[in-house]
Formats: C-alpha cells, sequence, structure tokens
C-alpha cells in the first residue's frame, strides 16, 4: 500500500521584520513600493514583529498527525505555503522522500476561492510537474465540518458575554474581502460563508438571515443577516485589498459606524472566515476595527479563532483518514 502524506496548505506570512517585502514581493507578484513595505512593516510590528501563522500550522500539523495515528492511519502531516517558508514544493519535496506516493491536501483557508484554493492546486501542480507519479487528494473544506461553526458558536457566545450587561450589540460576521471579478455566479466563497453565518447564528439562538436586512435594527445599513433590533446581526467583509476595482462588502467599518449611529452600545466580531490567527485577526480587526469602534462610542469583542482546536482537529482528521 503506497505510503500516504499530509500536506497542510496556507498563503504563509513574513516570519521577521526584515523578510515583509520579499514576502509582498511574492503575494503581490512585483516590487512593491517604498512606502507600502514601510506602511506593512509597522503594521507587523503592532502584531509582535512576525506573522504566527507558521508556528500555529505547525501545531496543527503535530495535533493531526497524533489524531490520525490514534485511528491507525500512521501519516506524516507538514506545512506547505504559497508565499512564504516553508513552500509547499520544498514541503512536497519533503513528502516524496519520505516515500509518499499518495498526498492528502488540507486547505487552512476554510473555504474554496480562486485566490487561495486556486493558488494552492496552482503551487502544488508546479512543484509536481507533468507526469508525475504522486497522487494529489483534497480533504474535504473544513468550513465544511460540523466542528468548525459549533467551535464558532461557542466562541462567539464567550464573546457575547464579555459585552458589559444591558449594552445593546451588533454581531459581525466577517470574512476576507476579495476582487468582485475573480467571483463567479453563485460563487462558492460567498455561499460558504453565507451558509456558515447562517448556522453559527442559529446556534446562538439569533433571528434568522435574510438577503438585504437592515431597518428596523440600523435604518442606514443593509446586508445578508438579520435586522432584529434586540441582537442584529451581518456578514461583512474586511481586510480589503489595494488592487483596483470593486470589492466584496459591505465592509465592517461601515457596519461599525451604522451601529453607533443607531445607538448600539458594542459591536461582537466573529471571523469565521478564518482558521488561524494572522495579520487579519490581530491586526485589521484587534487594532483597527477596535480602534475605530472605540472610537465611535462602542466597546469591541472578537470571538476567537480555532488555531489547533482539539475538537476541530479531531473532526479533521476523522474526515482525513477515510483518504489515506
Amino acid at each position: 500500500m503506497a505510503r500516504t502524506g499530509v500536506l497542510l496548505l496556507g498563503f504563509g506570512g513574513p516570519d521577521s521584520i526584515e523578510s515583509v517585502e520579499p514576502f509582498m514581493c511574492n503575494l503581490m507578484g512585483k516590487q512593491p513600493s517604498p512606502e507600502l513595505v514601510m506602511r506593512i512593516c509597522g503594521n507587523y510590528e503592532a502584531i509582535g514583529g512576525a506573522s504566527p501563522l507558521a508556528d500555529i500550522a505547525a501545531r496543527i500539523a503535530r495535533a493531526l498527525e497524533a489524531d490520525l495515528a490514534s485511528l491507525g492511519h500512521e501519516a506524516p502531516v507538514r506545512v506547505g505555503m504559497r508565499y512564504w517558508h516553508p513552500y509547499i514544493d520544498d514541503t512536497i519535496e519533503s513528502l516524496r522522500e519520505l516515500g509518499c506516493e499518495q498526498i492528502v491536501t488540507v486547505s487552512l483557508s476554510p473555504f474554496e476561492s480562486k485566490v487561495t484554493s486556486g493558488a494552492y492546486r496552482e503551487a502544488i501542480a508546479e512543484a509536481l510537474g507533468e507526469g508525475s507519479s504522486v497522487e494529489v487528494v483534497e480533504a474535504p473544506l473544513i468550513s465544511g465540518l460540523s466542528a468548525f461553526a459549533d467551535f464558532y458558536v461557542e466562541s462567539t457566545r464567550r464573546a457575547l458575554a464579555a459585552v458589559p450587561r444591558g449594552t445593546r450589540s451588533v454581531v459581525a460576521f466577517t470574512a476576507h474581502s476579495l476582487p468582485v471579478s475573480d467571483l463567479v455566479d453563485d460563487d462558492p466563497y460567498v455561499a460558504g460563508l453565507t451558509r456558515t453565518a447562517e448556522a453559527v447564528a442559529a446556534g446562538l439562538c439569533l433571528a434568522p438571515g435574510v438577503p438585504d436586512a437592515g431597518p428596523p435594527a440600523l435604518p442606514t445599513f443593509a446586508a445578508l443577516g438579520s435586522g432584529d433590533a434586540d441582537r442584529p446581526w451581518f456578514l461583512v467583509f474586511q481586510s480589503k485589498g489595494a488592487r483596483p476595482g470593486a470589492w466584496l462588502g459591505p465592509a465592517l467599518d461601515e457596519l461599525i459606524a451604522a451601529s453607533a449611529e443607531a445607538g448600539y452600545g458594542a459591536v461582537v466580531v466573529s471571523p469565521i472566515g478564518f482558521v488561524t490567527d494572522h495579520m487579519e485577526t490581530l491586526f485589521d480587526l484587534d487594532v483597527v476595527a477596535a480602534n475605530s469602534a472605540v472610537d465611535a462610542g462602542m466597546v469591541f469583542t472578537r470571538a476567537a479563532v480555532p488555531n489547533e482546536d482539539p475538537g476541530l482537529v479531531s473532526a479533521l482528521a476523522k474526515a482525513v483518514a477515510p483518504l489515506i
């Protein structure tokens, strides 16, 4: 029986301030301006000087390998990143050196999109080359595991509990914005986010979501969600890039402004678009969005992301095991 390896896939992130510029070159496909590099370096300095993604992914890999072993599958689990070390091609080569003739890929980007899934598949194809005998099998999306929504139900419940009693709150389910030009009809990214937001809202006993909800809660704001005045919730987007053209919206900062205008005292962010902490949660949410909320006179709380949550890793192991 051919030996199988498991490859955890991520975007990657700089592991030091010095690596910010080369990481950005990889990500953008061109040399960034000195002004942009300086700004992004400042952002990374604000979260400790590096991305935690590689370390978190390594912990997930160790936990997943152990859980697979407990299920009777001795499969090496390794991390491969698209735009920084450890690169996907290097990790694939290391798995081949271990004798792996099949690779099961697990995306740490929980939803299907051209920007993430497409980039991973392209890198894998380039690494293997034409005529490769290595079989590649994709594991189910993490967002498709019931444990993913279950985690966010409890994580968001804790964030809601941190809001002072009697404070009117708005719940914001957030995900990374994408260029509209990269989307297709019935795009799987938007559809997946919608399903997850609705599942987490139901688990929290929030009102059912509808397209373009808004009034009576927020007369100046509309998005997928519920405008129930007692505890409205909406699916919004964050971390818009600099690429010209339209991006998925509405944006989290628009919701914060509308909520403050409508008299709400708190915004509770549930970042369902993410499995791990990185720049988008630690800076874009915990620094930028939090400051926007405070400046608007609101309390800001943020639900934790799964990272190496044992329950989610266990569910992932059970989904990967039949593929080995």
